[in-house]
C-alpha cells in the first residue's frame, strides 16, 4: 500500500417509510442517534460549532470518531467533518453531508462524503460498508422506535 494520501468520495442514497421528523430525530436525539450507531458512550453537542465522539473497539483496536458540526439546516440538512483514528492514528479524514427529503410521506437520505485517506486505512470501500451498515442499522432502529416504546440500546 501506497504511504501517500488520496482523496476519494461517495454517496449513498436510502428510502425509509418513516417521516422525516422522524428520521431527523434519530439523527440530533443523544439517546436515539447512540442506540442505532451501537455508540453508549457517545457525546454529542448538536449544534453549528458542535462536537460528536465516540469509540469503538474490535480486532484491530480501538477506534475514536471526532465530529464536528458545520451547518444544521433544521429537518433538511446537517453539514460535518469528522476523523477517525485507530488505536490512536487517524487514517481518515472527511467533509459529510446529510440531506433529508420527503419521499411520498416517507424521507429520502442522501450521505456525500469526501475524504482524505492516510494510509494504511481501510479507505473509501470500508468507509463507504461502514456507513451502509450505519444507514442499515437505522432502519432497523426507525422501524423499532415507535411511540410509547422505550428506544432500543
Amino acid at each position: 500500500m501506497s504511504t501517500a494520501h488520496r482523496h476519494d468520495s461517495f454517496t449513498l442514497e436510502k428510502i425509509y417509510p418513516n417521516c422525516p421528523a422522524h428520521v431527523w430525530a434519530a439523527w440530533t436525539v443523544r439517546d436515539k442517534r447512540a442506540a442505532w450507531l451501537g455508540a453508549r458512550d457517545l457525546e454529542i453537542d448538536f449544534r453549528p460549532g458542535g462536537y460528536e465522539r465516540s469509540s469503538f473497539r474490535n480486532d484491530m483496536g480501538e477506534h475514536v470518531n471526532e465530529t464536528r458540526f458545520f451547518e444544521i439546516k433544521q429537518g433538511e440538512r446537517i453539514v460535518l467533518a469528522y476523523s477517525m483514528a485507530v488505536n490512536g492514528r487517524v487514517h481518515t479524514v472527511s467533509l459529510a453531508t446529510v440531506v433529508f427529503a420527503d419521499e411520498n410521506g416517507g424521507t429520502r437520505l442522501t450521505y456525500t462524503e469526501q475524504m482524505c485517506v492516510i494510509p494504511p486505512s481501510d479507505g473509501v470501500d470500508g468507509r463507504r460498508q461502514g456507513w451502509d451498515g450505519l444507514l442499515e442499522a437505522l432502519a432497523v432502529y426507525l422501524a423499532n422506535d415507535r411511540p410509547g416504546r422505550a428506544p432500543a440500546a
